[in-house]
């Protein structure tokens, strides 16, 4: 990813305030950007289960393959939700 998860977060906090034509004060336009922030998250956590569920579907008939498929799809998931925690 080029920009964080913060930088894409107010730019769609902006573009949200462009539709509707307003711009709330301070900490509500903050309240907001982490809104959005905590959306992007939970998205990513929604395809980190579809991805491993798919995983354990896939190589059922070889249970430590599907494991390892899962322990690399969650080893990347944590480094990614790290990387962007830590961009904030």
């Amino acid at each position: 990813m080029s920009k964080n998860l913060n930088t894409h977060a107010q730019n769609v906090t902006e573009e949200i305030y462009d539709i509707l034509g307003v711009r709330p004060s301070g900490a509500q336009g903050d309240k907001v950007t982490q809104a959005i922030e905590q959306v992007i998250v939970k998205a990513l956590n929604k395809s980190v289960e579809r991805s491993t569920d798919a995983a354990m579907e896939i190589c059922a008939f070889d249970s430590t393959m599907a494991d390892k498929v899962v322990e690399n799809i969650r080893g990347a998931h944590t480094a990614l939700i790290a990387n962007l925690s830590a961009l904030r």
